[in-house]
């Protein structure tokens, strides 16, 4: 619809299907959305800096408002009701079909939303205190030490990264470490959607929910099971993976997010953590992909 297609950030993305490798965290529609808007409006982010990327985060937090007002949640386990870890979860939410239809029925409807919403110019003129100067992004973070410890990066996407922020637009949401480890491994290990065929695809991404079913790491560069193990180790570490959860706090502005976060040693620790997982998976797989 934006005519602007980015088929790295795309590979990136596969990793947040089902609520961020099936976990079901905040929903694949809802990141994908947000990414969207976030594109559409590319250039006036670059040239703008803080105030479009605060104004970005308002209009992403109203789309997750207007998602979870229509759809009564943005979590893709309440959305579905099942468990993508279990074989049964599995196979109740492929047969009869009714929960495959219902997610096609809510992508039909953000898309129709989403629409409209590119039309819609950057908010303007909010508040931005002094506690901003050097700007906090959870997963711009884990992205740029992804980069530095393994060379992999994409560049649009650590600018847009930011959208995130509090658990995607301050809504609480998964969170941006999470995220950024999630992507920054899909870079390397993430599906070619548009450049393999629909049969690619479909193989994929069955290989990819078996693989979800097993405990133990694969030797190959599987996205879901690679995924896995690091929402695994993420959660055992935080305790859980969205942001309104570990934090104990649900954002109402871009400056109390920011004070929260530079000053937290919880958040530090989980950006080092999802760094250095992330890093360590690309590093076991980098040189038999090349």
């Amino acid at each position: 619809m934006i005519d602007k297609p980015d088929n790295s950030i795309l590979k990136a993305f596969t990793g947040l299907e089902g609520g961020v490798v099936a976990s079901g965290s905040t929903c694949g529609v809802i990141s994908g959305g947000a990414m969207g808007l976030a594109i559409s409006h590319y250039e006036e982010i670059i040239n703008n800096g803080l105030p479009a990327q605060v104004g970005m985060l308002s209009l992403i937090g109203d789309y997750m408002k207007w998602f979870d007002k229509k759809y009564n949640t943005t979590f893709c386990r309440e959305r579905t009701g099942v468990n993508f870890y279990s074989g049964m979860g599995q196979l109740r939410y492929f047969t009869p079909g009714d929960k495959v239809a219902k997610c096609m029925w809510h992508i039909r409807g953000a898309l129709r939303h989403l629409y409209s919403t590119f039309q819609y110019e950057i908010p303007k003129n909010i508040s931005i205190s002094k506690t901003s100067d050097k700007p906090f992004h959870c997963a711009k973070q884990v992205l740029e030490g992804i980069k530095e410890q393994t060379g992999i990066t994409n560049e649009r996407l650590e600018n847009l990264s930011f959208i995130f922020d509090g658990g995607v637009g301050l809504q609480g949401g998964v969170c941006g470490a999470l995220a950024g480890a999630i992507m920054g491994i899909n870079l390397l290990v993430g599906m070619n959607i548009r450049d393999n065929s629909y049969f690619q695809n479909v193989k994929a991404f069955t290989i990819g929910h078996y693989n979800l079913l097993r405990d133990e790491q694969i030797e190959s560069p599987e996205p879901f099971n690679v995924g896995k193990q690091i929402v695994d180790k993420f959660k055992k570490e935080a305790g859980n993976l969205e942001c309104k959860a570990i934090t104990g706090k649900r954002f109402s502005a871009w400056d109390e997010f920011q004070e929260f976060a530079q000053s937290s040693d919880k958040c530090a620790q989980l950006i080092e953590l999802a760094t250095n997982e992330a890093s360590k998976q690309i590093e076991t797989y980098k040189q038999p992909v090349t």
